[in-house]
Order: C-alpha cells, then structure tokens, then sequence
C-alpha cells in the first residue's frame, strides 16, 4: 500500500466515520416499544358518524347565505343523517386507523364526510336561531362540538386539526347566542362545554398518536431515517397546528366563562365582580390558560 493511498484511507474514515456510526446506530439501537393498539370500542360511534355524513345531501357548505326557506328545506332533507350522528355520540368513538402510507388517501373521504355532518347541524342551528328558537340553536351549536370531539379520539394530526376546527365552528355561533338565553339556558350551555372541554385529547396526546402511527407505518429505521430527514419541516408544522389548538381551547374556555357569568348577571341583576363569584354556582373551578395552565382572566 503506498502512503498516498494509506492517507487517503485515513481521510476516507475520518471524514466517513461519523456517518457509519450514525447508520450503525439507526439500525441496531430500537426505539422504546410501542404500546398495544387500543382496541377499538364495539360498537364504535366513528362508523355512525361517518355514516351519517355520508348520507348529508345538498349544498351545506354556505348556510350563512341561505333564506329560511332553504335553511328549512336542508335541514328536513338531513333529518335522518342529524339523528343517526345523534346515536352515535351517545357511543364510544375512536378513529380506525390503518398503518400503512396510503391510508391518508382513503381517510380523507370520511373527514371529508365528518366535515358535511358539522356543516349541516350548522344549518339546523342556524334556522332555529332565524325562528328565535335560541335554546335549540345552541344545542345544535354544541352537537358540533361533540362531534369534534368525538370525531378525532385516537386519530392523527389531520383528525385533531379537524376536530377542532369544528369546534370553532360551533363556538363562533355559540358566541352569538350568549345575550339571547335565558339564565337557566346558560347555565346548562356553561355546564356542557365544560364537560365536552374535560373531554377532549390533549395536544400532547395527539402529538403522541401521530408519533405512534408513524412509527408502526415506517417501521424501524424507516422511521428513524424519516423522522431525521423531516425533523425541521414537521416541527415547524406541530408548532403552527398546535398554537391552533391550544387557540382555540382557549377561546372554548372563555366561552364557559361569558355563558355563566351571563346566568349569574341574569338572576343577580348585576354582573359578577370577578370570577371567583362564580364558584361554585355557576362553574366547577376557573378554566385554565391551555398554554400557562394558570387561570384564565375575565376579557
């Protein structure tokens, strides 16, 4: 062997060493076990929702601009679709996922389903609003909630992100309604929300279920390479999704907050002086800054 050669061997494994380490590693190291697939809930309230979505006909996706006359119409054709998503809320509810790199292609058609369904109670609720019927408009309000909820249990990021725009959705028209209920009307809606806010996965749990779908998708050092290879760009978008989520369980909380302060002004005659006037009567405890965890203030 001649020293230029013998020189440029030791150049070869210094400059390479570091990547043949790095390879070694990703094959032989094993990644922390995944935990067990839960089982899926029998029946499962995801199969009746989806369902139910697909059976929405019509144009729903521009109610803000449809007469009463419509909004009546559409609501009477999706009757059934309303009842049937009505049942299976009142079910256990997980996502089926499948853990193969097409199974977003296929998914897509049920969000998409999911979607309509939330877009058409948007309709019942906004035509109950329109025959000043306030108390049946936030329970449709509120249905659209449940469905985001409901409808993202056990998914991934798409289902969380989803989820929560539905809930969104529903909060917005809900914010509508605060000064058209009466005290005992608001009470409840204050009550519900709490509970379907107690209800909902945390973003660490969605991050989790993203996380675990990957790596059963992209398996071993698949996964590691992948994960290596799009650890800026998926960051950069858990970043963003999650200040969307943690928004607008923010703004959920207000609402909880708007809707009991409302009941409490409503039969005291006069707004609280601070939150604490609240507890317990009309809240269980002050919701909480999703971001800080510490008590959220009176906007």
């Amino acid at each position: 062997m001649t020293v230029r050669t013998r020189n440029r061997l030791i150049t070869f494994s210094i400059l390479a060493g570091p990547f043949i380490f790095l390879f070694c590693l990703l094959f032989f190291w094993e990644a922390e076990p995944l935990p067990p697939v839960p089982p899926l809930p029998n029946p499962n309230g995801y199969d009746d929702l989806v369902k139910a979505g697909e059976m929405i006909k019509g144009d729903v996706g521009n109610y803000d601009e449809m007469g009463q006359a419509e909004l009546l119409a559409m609501t009477q054709t999706n009757s059934g679709a309303l009842q049937l998503a009505r049942t299976g809320l009142q079910k256990a509810s997980r996502v089926p996922s499948r853990f193969s790199q097409d199974y977003m292609e296929s998914h897509i058609s049920d969000v998409t389903a999911l979607k309509r369904l939330a877009q058409a109670w948007g309709i019942e609720g906004r035509l109950a609003a329109l025959e000043n019927h306030p108390e049946d408009a936030a329970k449709s309000y509120l249905e659209i909630i449940h469905l985001g909820n409901e409808s993202a249990y056990g998914g991934v990021l798409v289902d969380a992100m989803i989820g929560i725009a539905m809930e969104s959705l529903g909060a917005e028209h809900l914010q509508e309604l605060v000064d058209q209920l009466d005290a005992r009307s608001c009470r409840e809606t204050a009550a519900r929300l709490d509970v379907l806010d107690s209800q909902r996965q945390t973003w660490d749990q969605v991050r989790q279920q993203e996380r675990d779908w990957s790596r059963r998708t992209f398996r071993g050092t698949r996964y590691e390479l992948v994960r290596l290879m799009e650890r800026s760009v998926t960051e950069k978008i858990f970043q963003s999704a999650g200040q969307s989520y943690q928004k607008q369980v923010g703004i959920t909380r207000q609402l909880i907050i708007e809707f009991a302060a409302r009941a409490y002004e409503l039969e005291k005659g006069h707004r609280p002086a601070n939150l604490n006037d609240l507890v317990p009567n009309y809240l269980k405890a002050i919701p909480k800054d999703p971001v800080t965890g510490r008590e959220l203030n009176w906007n």
